[in-house]
């Protein structure tokens, strides 16, 4: 695209005042002396007066009084407690508006869920019990044993050497060669 091309499609808005000041300023200086460009100009002035005469002319006979009015009275008509209740409520729940209520509804499970631990009559959450578990392991004559228990989260771990002496000679070569992780 040339720079008549450019400036052909600039002459609207800059007889619109829409361009600034150097933009303004260069389609100007086209237009003086560029013949194709000034008629372009010529005639989107002859449209922008017709319209301007025809809408002036029509203008004169629309009567706007009713429609002042109408938007008067809708400005200073009361409205009723139920709709000033939809729209309260219609305000509230905009998009905006609505992101805090789920962070502030898990805050609220959370802390409803959480109630059991310190009030022991309330039971939302999975029932617990009292079981504990032991297990016993033997590894390279060393002895394991883990105490768990649910109700207070404990695990309690037993390291023990074996009493009846069965597994002396794996334990003392065990001690040897070091841990085997």
């Amino acid at each position: 695209m040339n720079s008549c091309e450019t400036d052909r499609d600039s002459i609207g808005s800059w007889l619109d005042g829409e361009l600034s000041p150097s933009q303004s300023e260069a389609v100007q200086s086209h237009v003086a002396t560029c013949g194709a460009c000034a008629e372009t100009r010529r005639q989107l002035e002859k449209i922008d007066r017709t319209l301007k005469t025809s809408l002036d002319a029509e203008a004169v006979r629309v009567d706007f009084l009713p429609f002042w009015r109408e938007v008067q009275s809708r400005i200073n008509r009361k409205r009723s407690p139920i709709e000033q209740l939809v729209d309260w409520g219609r305000d509230i729940l905009t998009a905006p508006r609505v992101t805090w209520a789920i962070p502030a509804v898990i805050i609220v499970l959370i802390g409803i869920l959480s109630l059991d631990a310190y009030l022991p009559g309330w039971k939302f959450g999975a029932a617990r019990n009292s079981f504990a578990a032991v297990d016993s392991i033997d590894a390279h004559g060393s002895s394991v044993a883990l105490l768990r228990e649910n109700e207070t989260k404990t695990t309690v771990i037993w390291l023990y050497q074996d009493e009846e002496g069965e597994n002396d000679a794996a334990a003392d070569e065990s001690a040897k060669s070091g841990p085997t992780f």
